[in-house]
C-alpha cells in the first residue's frame, strides 16, 4: 500500500471516527439541553408554586386580619349603640307621664333601705312632680321622707341621703349599675352579638 493511501485510509478513517464523536457530543449536547430544561422547567414550576402558595398565604393571613378588625369595629359599633340607647331609654324615663313617673318613684321610695329622717334630692324638672306631699305620703316603715333642698343635674330619679349615707337613685346610675345586663338582654333581642 503506497503512503497515499495509508494517509487516504488513516484520514477516512480519522473522518469516520471524527463524525461519529461528533454525533456522540451532539447527541449528548442534546440530552444535557432537555435534561437542563426540564431541570428549569421543573425548578421555574417549583417557584411559581412557592409564589402562588406564598401569596395565597398571604391573602389568607391578611383576610383574617381584615376580618377580625371588621368585627371588631363592628363590636365596638353595636356597644355604642347599645350604650346610646341605654342613655337615651334612662333620659326618656325622665319625661314620662306623671302617673307613670311617679310609680318608678314611688318604687325607688319603697326600695330605699336609710332610716329615719332620710332627704330625697330631686332634679329640678321634678319641682312640680315629686312635693313635700308626695314625700310624706309615701313615709312609712321608720322613714320619713323629707324634700332637700338641693337638687340634682341627672335626668329623672333621686338621691336619698340621711347623715354622711347617701344612695343615688337617679335613672342614670340605675342604668349604669344594671348596664351589663341591659346590654346582654338587648344582645340577646337584637342578635347582635352573632359572629
Amino acid at each position: 500500500m503506497s503512503l497515499e493511501a495509508i494517509l487516504s485510509k488513516i484520514q477516512t478513517e480519522a473522518s469516520g471516527k471524527a463524525q461519529a464523536i461528533l454525533e456522540a457530543a451532539e447527541k449528548e449536547k442534546q440530552e444535557a439541553l432537555a435534561n437542563h430544561a426540564a431541570e428549569l422547567e421543573a425548578k421555574q414550576s417549583r417557584d411559581v408554586e412557592k409564589i402562588r402558595s406564598g401569596i395565597e398565604e398571604e391573602l389568607k393571613r391578611k383576610e383574617f386580619h381584615v376580618r377580625r378588625e371588621a368585627a371588631r369595629k363592628l363590636m365596638n359599633a353595636r356597644r355604642t349603640m347599645m350604650d346610646n340607647a341605654i342613655g337615651k331609654a334612662a333620659v326618656n324615663l325622665a319625661s314620662a307621664p306623671d302617673a307613670e313617673y311617679l310609680e318608678m318613684i314611688t318604687s325607688l321610695l319603697a326600695g330605699c333601705d336609710l332610716s329615719g329622717k332620710v332627704e330625697v334630692v330631686i332634679s329640678s324638672a321634678d319641682e312640680s312632680r315629686i312635693t313635700a306631699e308626695y314625700l310624706r305620703k309615701n313615709s312609712k316603715d321608720g322613714r320619713e321622707f323629707v324634700l332637700a333642698g338641693e337638687r340634682h343635674d341627672k335626668a329623672g330619679g333621686v338621691i336619698f341621703k340621711s347623715g354622711k349615707i347617701s344612695q343615688n337613685g337617679t335613672f342614670p346610675m340605675i342604668a349604669e349599675l344594671a348596664h351589663e345586663d341591659i346590654v346582654m338582654m338587648l344582645a340577646g333581642l337584637m342578635q347582635l352579638e352573632k359572629n
